[in-house]
């Protein structure tokens, strides 16, 4: 069934994810530099933010949910390979692990929500960049490592995110320059994006 199947991701164009990353990116960065004192407040509270934790939450898990449900209508199923047994039990575990985290109580729901979130994102522009020609496409897993490892450590410690948070939006001159940053580096993944993606 799956020896000639594609899965979804890996038919985005490297030109298109790079559009999508690099707006995203600009539009983020700039409006954290446009609106500075909203950004900041809207930072140091987030860790706390249940009802915004609770509904990525229910996204995340209805986009795990997709990727093992295998039916030929649902474009996001996914080939587990080895582990394609498994398929039934996890699908089964999926909206039960949903219930528990969704149901628990002061445990930081948003970091971890958000964590599993860019976990799950990120395969999509990865996959678009694996083994592609251009040697610029590596702007995209240059960015998207470190979000990788701390997404794992916002699932594993959601504290994190709180702490990390306070200390960042205390210090305007890394927010200022780390945003200017964030900013370039996404019209450099736009401007690639047109010219050699």
């Amino acid at each position: 069934m799956y020896d000639q199947y594609l899965h979804i991701y890996e038919k985005l164009p490297l030109g298109v994810a790079g559009l999508l990353m690099g707006a995203a990116l600009i539009a983020l960065h700039g409006y954290a530099l446009l609106a500075p004192v909203a950004t900041r407040e809207m930072l140091s509270k987030i860790a706390e933010n249940d009802k915004a934790g609770k509904v990525l939450l229910s996204i995340d898990f209805i986009w795990i949910f997709l990727l093992l449900l295998d039916v030929s209508w649902n474009p996001l199923r996914m080939n587990l390979f080895d582990f394609n047994s498994f398929r039934s039990i996890l699908i089964v575990l999926c909206p039960i692990i949903w219930f528990v985290l969704y149901g628990e109580k002061k445990a930081l729901i948003f970091p971890r929500a958000l964590g599993l979130f860019l976990l799950l994102l990120a395969i999509v522009p990865l996959t678009a960049a694996f083994l592609k020609e251009p040697a610029t496409r590596l702007l995209i897993p240059i960015w998207w490592y470190p979000v990788l490892t701390v997404a794992m450590f916002w699932v594993g410690k959601p504290y994190l995110l709180r702490d990390w948070a306070a200390w960042y939006v205390n210090r305007p001159a890394i927010y200022k320059y780390s945003n200017l940053f964030g900013l370039c580096y996404g019209a450099l993944v736009l401007i690639c994006s047109f010219f050699w993606f």
